[in-house]
């Protein structure tokens, strides 16, 4: 055991002994080997070198690519140069030299120094050994995340109230959950991408939405550029082996991580199949549900309505028209800026602007262009407007043109694109009449498999439907019209002179313009609402197919005889506003024309017409013509006869018309009456209509009833407008848009229009009845209709029928619903009627039955009553009538002397949908709203939602809106969308709101009281007029309802007298405003 132990101990003095005999060695080597630490020191400083060389190429050039740089890679960089430039391996080579040095005289080296140095050195290599070994990096750098985009100011956006309002639509719809496709359409340029930008700004400052995404896709998507933008808003990045498939899993998923997405895809063009690319759409996952906050919305940008609503199915979809005149000119002169709004500048600047239409990128193209050039350069760019030459702009081409062309280029059919270029025929800023351009279409052939007029209109629709979704078209100002944007109208002209269709315009030297043209070999040309003094001898145009001349004013322009040789393949011709001595002769020589429109013209002799053997469409609309001859009885291909307004045509050849078997429409209204009872006299009769086995439309004025045969027409007639008197209809009396009208007049024997069978038809299937001067009727319901109750009337129009008692005869009497579509009602001057529904009341409840309005006039928009002297109420004393009225948009009541409230407090809120309310000359009313029986328990407030036009004229008994003195003190009345209010005659009104209290006691002895007040709430009204109130003192009270009045610009105020105090406290800013006061 003693020996084991004195081994052990043994062991470990030896290993101690050589542990210690190292250290001594060790120490030793640093005062004699001190140029070896020295020199293995350097090296190994010259190593880190190279490590930090491979290093640092990477990191440059990670940071010429934007990359961020590790934090950890910057730290070791940071600690190589200080080690080798300022540490202490720099000290310690500079000391190099000291430790040389001897001592003594130079007798012995310096052994400390050594020493001290070689140690130094040692520990100094051991540490840069240990940062070489820590700079072996796998990267260096990643890719950061893209920088957040939304909140920074949006380029181009302007802050105009046309845009404003669409803004705020759409940043509100986001707010509503049920909506998870929003659209927001318009034509090229308008401005819908910088519109969403900003709303994405919005949406991001508000917090709501977490995270927002866009992209653009284009008319021709690329998935992977998509998915490649919303992966770089996400900052996720795709490996480069991935496929579509792959990519697209991934992106939905990550998307799906976001609680609150709002997701934009902008300028789509064609749909776009969400899950291809990887976009996540419907309802949010079902562990996400409980989650109040988490919602997921899309918002589409495009240029086709038809494209968001049937192919992306977007849920609510908001149009971006153009700016407005006054928005457009300041856009203009901001860009030009403020040193050409000078004298010289500023017509030409006007002009501009108008030409560009308020369309933004017209007006930032054309304005950059010509900031800081002269007069003569604005004058010039001009002129290329007025003449088409967009491409003469600079940047217009590329901006302008080519962006409306790929519009163009982008639409479904050939037929969409020939109806669009047929529009441009038409002049520039006129309306695009859709019935013409059905003639015209028909006349070229441009629709396949369409051989009727029914079916060509409704082809048309469908076209004119599909381009005004596609931004090219406007709606018009009238039913039947269409508009086109100024700017697209020129960008349309130019692409149809590439087709060799040319809308020539006003230039100075027409005959040079017109030779010009005619040596391109025109296949259309158009000459719209010119000034025309001569026309070329001989047109010469071999493949011409159709020919415009729309004269400015009645013209006399001298046609020349032989004008349309070398024209034979026209096929349309319209000649509008000419006065011709006489039809060209050579105008028998164009035996392919198929459509002949000679409206507004003066014509004598028109039997050459009846050459033209290939017509299917002949028009003489709003023409002097005085007799429709014979040989109009060759055209046996003629489809349609239209001639209206012709208050000359006092002849039409017996059996001309029966001959045109195969016609469709037939309009003769304001025109032709002369028709004979029998056939075989020197007219026309009505007879000759029952053989028109193809006829679909007629228009027909007959003045007297006892000549309607009993078959009058043989088919069902789809449209139709007949006036049956003495008057043809007014204009303002036609209602747009409805296609069986029917006006009956001064009749004498009404009992006689009844006997006849398909008059009774045409009367039960008339959308609009105009009733005028009848003798003999009672009952318009029960007499007129045998009790069938109008099933498809939508307007019912009643004047001067002083023998009419009701509307609607014994409810016993009626076998079905009444009026179930009726949407207007206009009863004027009936000087007996007593009620609009007897009910056999009592007769002190005449009209208080109108409560049936809910059973027998459901939707009733529009209700005028004029000059109605005996009626005293609308409404029940009960509250059966609560919601009689709920589709009301529109009410009109003017000289109905003993009425003196329009409305009861229990028809109130059922007006939630009336628009315009205007009440004129009614004597004795005291009040709009009765609010007699309104008790403590009903709400506290009068709400009129929709109401934007409101006018008192005339009522010298009215002394309040609403009386609510008995009812709550602190009732208000709300109209939280009017935007007109015009107060006028109305002397004794005081307050707008009269409660009837002590304090109006008050107010009146002590200070007169205002007519607005805390109790009137108008945050939006802009347009305010008080005319001849001769006893009002104040408008407003110190205290309004908090914004009244605070969109006010236009105050004008007339013939007050005794007003003390005008503007409010609370309107800081005034557009204009008049106040006159008389002498």
């Amino acid at each position: 055991m003693a020996e084991v132990g004195l081994a052990a101990f043994s062991s470990i003095v030896s290993e101690g002994s050589k542990s210690l005999f190292k250290l001594i060695i060790r120490q030793i080597s640093y005062v004699f080997k001190h140029q070896s630490y020295i020199d293995g020191l350097k090296d190994q400083v010259k190593q880190l070198g190279y490590r930090r060389e491979t290093v640092q190429q990477p990191v440059n050039h990670a940071r010429l690519q934007g990359d961020e740089i590790y934090e950890g890679v910057t730290d070791w960089l940071n600690k190589v140069d200080e080690f080798i430039s300022e540490g202490v391996a720099k000290s310690i080579i500079d000391d190099e030299d000291r430790a040389k040095k001897s001592c003594f005289k130079g007798l012995c080296p310096n052994l400390i120094s050594r020493y001290q140095l070689s140690k130094q050195a040692a520990k100094a290599a051991e540490a840069a050994a240990s940062l070489e070994g820590k700079g072996t990096f796998s990267s260096v750098s990643y890719r950061p995340a893209p920088k957040s985009t939304e909140y920074m100011p949006v380029k181009d956006y302007e802050a105009f109230d046309s845009r404003t309002k669409v803004f705020q639509d759409v940043v509100d719809a986001l707010k509503d959950d049920s909506f998870k496709i929003i659209g927001v359409y318009g034509m090229g340029g308008v401005g819908k991408t910088t519109l969403v930008k900003q709303v994405r700004k919005q949406v991001m400052e508000d917090k709501l939405f977490d995270k927002v995404v866009m992209a653009e896709v284009t008319q021709t998507p690329d998935h992977h550029k998509i998915q490649d933008k919303l992966a770089f808003d996400l900052g996720m990045e795709f490996d480069l082996n991935e496929n579509e498939f792959q990519r697209a899993s991934r992106l939905c998923q990550r998307l799906k991580q976001e609680k609150r997405l709002l997701i934009i895809l902008d300028n789509i063009w064609t749909k776009l199949e969400f899950d291809k690319v990887g976009i996540p759409y419907g309802d949010v996952d079902e562990k996400d549900r409980e989650d109040d906050r988490s919602r997921r919305t899309i918002i589409l940008t495009s240029r086709s309505r038809d494209l968001l609503c049937n192919d992306m199915n977007s849920q609510k979809n908001f149009w971006i028209d153009a700016l407005s005149k006054d928005e457009a000119l300041q856009l203009f002169e901001k860009i030009v800026g403020d040193s050409k709004k000078t004298y010289d500048f500023q017509p030409t600047a006007d002009e501009i602007v108008e030409k560009c239409g308020g369309l933004p990128v017209a007006l930032r193209t054309v304005a950059s262009a010509l900031k800081n050039k002269s007069l003569a350069s604005w004058k010039d760019a001009l002129n290329q407007l007025r003449s088409s030459n967009l491409r003469e702009i600079r940047g217009m081409d590329a901006d302008v043109y080519s962006s409306i062309k790929l519009s163009y280029d982008f639409l479904e059919s050939d037929e969409a694109k020939s109806l669009f270029l047929l529009c441009t025929l038409f002049g520039e800023g006129h309306p695009i009449y859709v019935h013409y351009l059905l003639r015209y279409g028909m006349g070229l052939g441009l629709f396949r498999n369409v051989y009727t007029l029914e079916a060509a209109r409704n082809r048309v629709d469908a076209l004119i439907d599909s381009l005004k979704a596609s931004c090219l078209l406007l709606d018009g100002d009238a039913e039947d019209e269409a508009k086109m944007h100024d700017v697209i109208h020129v960008v349309a002209v130019s692409i149809a002179a590439e087709k060799l269709m040319f809308n020539i315009p006003n230039v100075a030297d027409f005959e040079r313009e017109m030779e010009e043209t005619i040596r391109k070999g025109p296949i259309a040309i158009s000459l719209p609402y010119r000034d025309i003094q001569e026309l070329p001898e001989r047109l010469e145009c071999p493949q011409l197919k159709l020919f415009f001349l729309f004269a400015k004013h009645d013209s006399s322009l001298q046609i020349s005889h032989l004008f349309f040789e070398g024209a034979e393949e026209l096929k349309v011709l319209d000649f509008t506003g000419i006065f011709f001595s006489s039809l060209p002769s050579s105008l028998g020589c164009l035996i392919n024309v198929q459509t002949l429109c000679l409206d507004g013209c003066r014509l004598n002799d028109i039997a050459i017409v009846g050459q033209l053997k290939k017509l299917e469409i002949l028009s003489f609309r709003d023409s002097d013509v005085k007799e429709l001859p014979l040989v109009i009885g060759q055209l046996t291909r003629l489809q349609l006869l239209d001639l209206r307004n012709c208050s000359s045509l006092v002849v039409i050849a017996p059996n001309v018309i029966s001959k045109l078997s195969r016609l469709e429409e037939l309009y003769i209204g304001n025109s032709f009456s002369q028709w004979e009872k029998v056939e075989g006299g020197s007219n026309a009769s009505l007879a000759e209509l029952n053989g028109l086995s193809k006829l679909t439309t007629l228009e027909i004025h007959v003045r007297d009833a006892e000549i309607l045969p009993q078959d009058l027409v043989s088919v069902e007639l789809q449209s139709y407008r007949i006036c049956i008197g003495n008057e043809w209809w007014s204009s303002r009396s036609v209602k747009s848009g409805l296609s069986r009208l029917m006006k009956l007049q001064g009749l004498e024997k009404f009992g006689i229009l009844l006997q006849n069978y398909r008059m009774k038809l045409l009367l039960e299937r008339t959308e609009y009845l105009y009733l005028k001067e009848l003798k003999g009727v009672q009952n318009v319901v029960h007499e007129l209709d045998d009790g069938e109750g109008f099933p498809r009337l939508k307007h019912l129009h009643v004047e001067s029928c002083s023998e009419i008692l009701h509307i609607v005869g014994s409810v016993g009497r009626v076998r079905r619903k009444v009026f179930p579509l009726l949407e207007s009602l206009s009863l004027w001057c009936l000087s007996k009627l007593e009620t609009i529904c007897d009910s056999q009341l009592t007769e002190d409840q005449s009209f208080s039955n109108l409560r049936i309005i809910i059973v027998i006039l459901p939707s009733l928009e529009e209700l005028n009553l004029t000059l109605l002297r005996n009626m005293k109420k609308l409404w029940a004393d009960h509250n059966q009538g609560m919601y009689c009225c709920q589709n009301l948009t529109k009410v009109i009541v003017s000289s109905c002397d003993r009425m003196k409230y329009l409305f009861s407090y229990s028809m109130v809120n059922s007006l939630l949908l009336l628009q315009h309310l205007e009440i004129r000359a009614c004597k004795s009313m005291e009040g709009v709203v009765d609010t007699t029986g309104w008790s403590e328990r009903d709400e506290g407030h009068i709400h009129f939602p929709k109401l934007h036009s409101l006018e008192l004229h005339c009522l010298p008994e009215l002394t309040s809106f609403a009386n609510t003195g008995h009812i709550h003190s602190d009732l208000v009345v709300e109209f939280p969308s009017l935007l007109e209010l015009r107060i006028s005659g109305c002397s004794n009104m005081l307050r707008f709101i009269s409660t009837s209290s002590p304090e109006d006691t008050i107010h009146s002895e002590m200070q007169p009281p205002p007519l607005f007040d805390e109790k009137v709430r108008l945050p939006r009204v802009e347009v305010l007029l008080m005319e001849m109130m001769d006893n009002l003192r104040r408008i407003w009270h110190h205290q309004l309802a908090s914004e009244s009045f605070s969109k006010l610009k236009n105050l004008d105020i007339w013939w007050c007298d005794n007003l003390r105090n005008i503007f409010p406290p609370l309107v800081r800013l005034l557009y204009s405003f008049r106040i006159f006061f008389p002498r």
